[in-house]
């Protein structure tokens, strides 16, 4: 039993060691999360898409008809951000069976992979009214780590479904 004394000890020191090494690297991902982020001005517009289902209303030229917004973003550990966002219905008549999809990207577009996800169905939301929501988005180490290796930017896909329409919407936002 004495000779197995030094062998604990240096399998304590290597897991020392790990857990050093896993600390030092989850500081550098840390900053991908802080809430303060940056939104930019390169949202592109909502672009409905009919269906054949005509009940809902048709926003006037120009106009969006859902607005989303980030509204709080809270720390839940070092890689889980709590989102609190808003969807708003710009139309004069109800949005009814509704879904929200989002999709979170790593960099400025949509052509990699998919690095978070959820939907959320919503159901009627009423003319002029606001929908809150709070999502939990957890991301492995891997996906933060590529979010890191595109500068920090994130880009967000938000769709939402109605019985009469699909519209999308993307936010690009610095999360550095």
């Amino acid at each position: 039993m004495a000779d197995d004394r030094p062998v604990a000890g240096l399998l304590v020191a290597v897991g020392l060691l790990l857990l050093v090494t896993a600390g030092v690297m989850l500081t550098g991902v840390v900053g991908l999360f802080r809430t303060g982020g940056t939104d930019v001005a390169t949202d592109s517009p909502a672009v409905p898409t009919p269906s054949d289902a005509a009940t809902e209303a048709t926003p006037a030229s120009g106009s969006q008809p859902f607005t989303l917004e980030t509204r709080d973003i809270e720390t839940c550990g070092m890689l889980c951000r709590n989102v609190t966002s808003t969807v708003t219905n710009e139309q004069s008549a109800p949005a009814r069976d509704s879904s929200i999809t989002t999709r979170l990207y790593a960099g400025n577009d949509t052509r990699g992979e998919v690095r978070w996800q959820a939907t959320e169905r919503v159901g009627t939301i009423g003319a002029g009214e606001t929908y809150r929501t709070t999502q939990r988005v957890e991301l492995p180490l891997e996906d933060a780590l590529a979010i890191r290796d595109a500068g920090g930017w994130v880009t967000i896909r938000s769709t939402v479904e109605t019985a009469s329409q699909s519209v999308t919407i993307t936010e690009r936002r610095d999360v550095s």
